[in-house]
């Protein structure tokens, strides 16, 4: 007769065909789902991708400095002038 069950056609986007508007939907979904999926992986990439930066993660200069005056590297004078340096 042309028509499924509850009178619903065959075209019809609640049925399992969808017609053109259930066509669209899935590829609306599909891109929304592809884009997604790229925001991701540009997310994850620069998360995770990149070498640690020397701002804030690095070892403090100050204690490079008293370092090296432990083992004989540097005199205290020396290590005096480095830590004024580094205070300004």
């Amino acid at each position: 007769m042309g028509f499924c069950h509850n009178g619903l056609g065959w075209g019809s986007w609640m049925g399992m065909g969808g017609g053109w508007l259930g066509l669209l939907l899935n590829l609306a979904l599909f891109a929304g789902a592809l884009i997604l999926l790229g925001l991701a992986a540009v997310w994850f990439a620069r998360q995770f991708g990149r070498a640690p930066s020397m701002a804030g993660g690095g070892p403090d200069p100050v204690e490079i400095a008293r370092r090296r005056l432990a083992a004989g590297e540097i005199t205290s004078p020396e290590f005096e002038r480095i830590r004024e340096q580094l205070r300004s």
